[in-house]
């Protein structure tokens, strides 16, 4: 097994350090001089980065403390409409029934009043209809009238009695008007 303190060097420096105290002391001179020069220039921007990160954890934390708030305040907003949504709910229901209820009363309203306008429209429509048939059947019956008058006067008539019959009538046609 090997023994670090047993495979010093002592004879070649009579020291507790191992190997060449030159090397030793140039490697420390190094060291302290790679020590300085990462203080000297590495130093502000290590600092540099480390305020960045510090200010950005910062930052995120601030948001998340704010995100927070707002999720809480949203909560508190959530459950007080949960703990009101009974009386939200009976209140719509009542709403429900009482737009119900005028519209089943505008409904009547509305269907009373078409049914007076229809039956108002057919009374015209009767009467109309009932004129139209008094003045058929009167144009039908001075039609037949007029046939069998003309058979009655073919028969009947001569020349001289057709004229005057047709002078009275121009005459009492002309009167008229």
């Amino acid at each position: 097994m090997y023994d670090f303190f047993t495979t010093i060097n002592a004879a070649a420096n009579n020291f507790w350090l191992a190997g060449d105290t030159d090397k030793v002391i140039w490697k420390a001179i190094a060291f302290f001089v790679m020590a300085y020069i990462i203080i000297k220039f590495g130093r502000k921007p290590f600092m540099d980065l480390l305020s960045n990160r510090m200010d950005r954890i910062r930052t995120e934390l601030d948001d998340v403390a704010q995100q927070r708030l707002a999720a809480e305040a949203e909560r508190d907003r959530i459950k007080a409409a949960l703990a009101d949504s009974d009386s939200e709910a009976a209140r719509l229901i009542a709403e429900a029934r009482s737009a119900a209820d005028q519209l089943a009363v505008d409904t009547s309203a509305r269907a009373e009043n078409d049914i007076a306008q229809l039956r108002e429209r057919a009374a015209a429509d009767l009467v109309t209809t009932q004129g139209q048939a008094q003045a058929d059947l009167g144009a039908e019956l001075s039609r037949l009238s007029l046939g069998a008058a003309e058979r009655v006067v073919e028969s009947t008539l001569d020349d001289a009695a057709q004229q005057r019959l047709i002078d009275d009538y121009i005459s009492q046609v002309g009167s008229q008007n």
